[in-house]
Order: C-alpha cells, then sequence, then structure tokens
C-alpha cells in the first residue's frame, strides 16, 4: 500500500515542480524584458553595441534566477509527510 502512496507523492512533486519551473520562467521573462528596460533607459544615447550587448546579458540573468527561486519556493512549502507517517 506505501508504494502506491509513494508513487502518488512522486506524481504530486512532479507537477509541482513542473509548475513552479513554468511559473519561474514567466516571472524571469518579466523581469528580463523590464530589466532591459530599464538598462537601455539610462544608457547614453546614441545606443553602443557594447551598451546593447551589456544590457541583454545582464536582463538574461533574470531568467534563470526566476527559474531557481520559483523551484526553490516549491521545495520550501511542499507539505508531503515523512515516509513513516500516514
Amino acid at each position: 500500500m506505501s508504494s502506491q502512496s509513494d508513487r502518488e507523492n512522486e506524481a504530486l512533486i512532479k507537477a509541482r515542480r513542473n509548475t513552479a519551473g513554468r511559473f519561474g520562467f514567466v516571472v524571469g521573462c518579466c523581469a528580463a524584458v523590464a530589466a532591459l528596460s530599464i538598462n537601455l533607459l539610462y544608457a547614453p544615447r546614441p545606443w553602443s553595441w557594447v551598451s546593447i550587448v551589456v544590457a541583454v546579458l545582464l536582463a538574461a540573468l533574470n531568467v534563470p534566477l526566476g527559474i531557481s527561486l520559483g523551484l526553490l519556493t516549491e521545495r520550501m512549502t511542499r507539505t508531503v509527510p515523512p515516509s513513516g507517517q500516514r
């Protein structure tokens, strides 16, 4: 009976991780667009290719950070009982 429960818990955890990763990706993309806009807003005009590359690279850092924060939050809020308790 415990193997059925373990399989259900594993499926639930996998679904939660998938959802958290997707949500983190969306949040990271929104943060990347905002960061790119802010960096280009304060860059001196006319923009050089170096300032555009730096702004894009700094904005791109937000996507993996968003994913990792989503997955970390999922792990911290997970409420699966230990294997000895039911």
